[in-house]
C-alpha cells in the first residue's frame, strides 16, 4: 500500500509540474505602472490650487537685451490667477533661461489677482517670493520649476488710517513640463 501511496504521489508531481510553467517572454500583459504629475499647482493660503488653464511665453526683447518668462494660470471659476514675472539681461538670442533660484524682487515679479467682471485685480503689494528654475529642455520647449510669494493690501478709511490688512501666501508653487511659447520682440 506504501508503494502505492508513493506512486501516486509521484505521479501527481508530475502530472502539476507538467501545468507550472515559466513566464513566456511573449507575454504582452503590460505591468508598468505610471504616475501623473501635475503641471502646475500652488497653496493659496494654506489650500491646494490647482488652475484649469496655465499658459507660458519665454519673451525675447532685442532693444532691452532682456528675455521675460511670463506664466499664467487661472482656476476653474475665472475669478483668481497666479501670474510670475521673471526676467534676466540676455546675452544671446535664445529660447532658454538660466537655471538658478531668482529671490529678487526687481527680477522676479509673481503675483496674485482677483478676477471681477473680466477685470483682473492685484491683491496687494509684494513682499517677498523666489522662483526656481530648475530646468529647461530648449528643443521641447518645456521648463521645471518651483516658487512661493507673498501678498499683502492694506485698505485705509478717509483719514488714511489702516483698517485691515489682507496677506496673502502662495507657497509650495511647483510647474512640471510646463510647455512655453518662445516670442521675439
Amino acid at each position: 500500500m506504501k508503494k502505492r501511496s508513493l506512486l501516486i504521489v509521484l505521479l501527481l508531481s508530475a502530472v502539476l509540474l507538467q501545468f507550472c510553467k515559466k513566464s513566456d517572454s511573449t507575454d504582452t500583459t503590460d505591468t508598468t505602472t505610471t504616475t501623473s504629475t501635475v503641471l502646475f499647482n500652488a497653496y493659496v493660503n494654506g489650500t491646494l490650487w490647482t488652475p484649469k488653464t496655465v499658459s507660458a511665453t519665454l519673451t525675447y526683447n532685442a532693444t532691452a537685451k532682456t528675455k521675460t518668462f511670463t506664466c499664467t494660470a487661472t482656476d476653474t471659476a475665472g475669478t483668481h490667477k497666479v501670474v510670475l514675472n521673471l526676467t534676466q539681461a540676455a546675452t544671446a538670442l535664445d529660447s532658454t533661461l538660466i537655471a538658478q533660484t531668482y529671490s529678487d524682487t526687481t527680477t522676479f515679479k509673481p503675483n496674485y489677482y482677483t478676477i471681477t467682471s473680466g477685470v483682473s485685480k492685484p491683491v496687494g503689494s509684494l513682499k517677498g517670493a523666489y522662483v526656481t528654475i530648475s530646468s529647461i529642455d530648449v528643443a521641447k520647449k518645456l521648463i521645471t520649476g518651483t516658487f512661493s510669494f507673498n501678498t499683502t493690501l492694506y485698505t485705509y478709511d478717509g483719514s488714511g488710517n489702516v483698517v485691515s490688512i489682507t496677506s496673502n501666501a502662495v507657497t509650495s508653487g511647483q510647474f512640471n513640463n510646463l510647455p512655453y511659447t518662445f516670442k521675439k520682440q
